[in-house]
């Protein structure tokens, strides 16, 4: 996800000890639960969180009642972890995975290396500096939650073709440091300090079918077999799915693209489900409708390949959803409050939770 940060850094040491008692039973929803109706086809359902989740009993209890993976939202990118070169702030990603274990909720990080959203204190560094910097954050890090991990997202958003590098790749301190070879670097790297965590290449666009999106699913698939090749441990292929119904959009084509890392026999995840609004109607009820008519001719027909094995949306309820962060919000030219998720600002269901549930239930079950 290509965004700046919607909240502003605050201690949350602590939060983990103060943490309601909430159990699955806290919220006892009529109908199935998101959780429980993926399950069901041997699909993973989940959603991002930050501090928010601690601070908020009842958005805490709405994540124990559907989210089977919560997933760092901003706690463990570097920039927000490393606020200078001598600091390491684990606060709120330690507190994030108290929760997920008081929940019986796997955890799932996001994301290890992203050229994008670079730490200033990174800039004027040299190539031996940075490469230095890189394979401590990855120990340091990595060790730190090894074991704890269901996955992590190792590299995220490698390909940005619009910079102009050779095979589309997106610049940044680590591509300038070591070009290609960080991507393989950071994928052995975290191997070797935790080889329980599946590992994930993480990529955005490759749901939309215009230009941007045509350009990374090609580099995607070379990328993935130049690793392969290599025999690093890649476990999945996470897309984040950020639906853009203003976007040229082919779902056959997608679909190919899915049947192309099936080929590879690796997993898929869909990372950072959601549904932008800013194009569809003001009026509620009708975007609501629509917004879950997409996620059904989405979901439909991707969650038919089997190797389609955890569905993620970013965060879960509209009031966290990153579309309302103003930057963003204005960026994408909102005229009204975004409702992109399955959950409204009172935590209640919406058409797009029965969309999702609808899809789960229908899916071909796993092996």
């Amino acid at each position: 996800m290509t965004t700046p940060h919607a909240l502003t850094r605050r201690s949350v040491l602590g939060l983990a000890m103060a943490l309601p008692a909430i159990g699955h039973a806290a919220t006892r929803p009529v109908t199935q639960s998101l959780g429980e109706a993926a399950a069901g086809a041997g699909i993973l359902f989940g959603a991002s969180a930050t501090s928010n989740v601690l601070n908020d009993p009842a958005y805490a209890a709405l994540h124990s009642a559907h989210s089977r993976l919560l997933v760092t939202d901003l706690a463990l990118k570097f920039d927000y972890l490393r606020p200078s070169e001598d600091i390491f702030d684990f606060a709120e990603a330690d507190a994030l995975l108290a929760f997920a274990r008081s929940q019986a909720i796997g955890f799932r990080g996001a994301a290890m290396i992203w050229n994008d959203w670079p730490a200033a204190w990174l800039k004027g560094k040299s190539s031996s500096e940075l490469t230095r910097i890189f394979d401590e954050h990855i120990d340091v890090v990595g060790s730190r939650y090894a074991g704890a991990m269901q996955s992590w997202d190792v590299v995220n958003e490698p390909f940005w073709p619009d910079a102009g590098e050779p095979g589309g790749y997106r610049t940044g301190p680590w591509y300038g440091a070591m070009g290609q070879d960080y991507i393989p670097r950071a994928f052995e790297r975290v191997a070797r300090v935790d080889p329980k965590a599946k590992l994930v290449l993480n990529e955005a666009f490759c749901e939309q079918n215009d230009a941007l999106g045509k350009a990374v699913r090609s580099h995607m698939l070379p990328l993935i077999d130049k690793l392969q090749d290599r025999g690093v441990k890649l476990d999945a292929i996470g897309l984040q799915a950020h639906i853009r119904p203003g976007l040229p959009f082919d779902i056959d084509a997608f679909l190919r693209f899915l049947d192309e890392i099936a080929a590879r026999k690796l997993d898929i995840y869909l990372t950072e489900f959601d549904i932008e609004d800013n194009t569809l109607p003001f009026d509620i009820a009708r975007r609501d409708a629509l917004v879950a008519g997409w996620t059904a001719r989405f979901l439909n027909p991707v969650l038919e390949n089997r190797k389609v094995k955890a569905v993620i949306t970013w965060q879960l309820a509209d009031r966290h959803s990153w579309y309302r962060d103003p930057a963003v919000a204005d960026a994408r030219g909102y005229s009204f409050s975004a409702r992109p998720l399955p959950f409204d600002d009172g935590y209640n269901d919406k058409p797009m939770a029965q969309a999702l549930r609808t899809a789960f239930l229908a899916a071909p079950k796993r092996d």
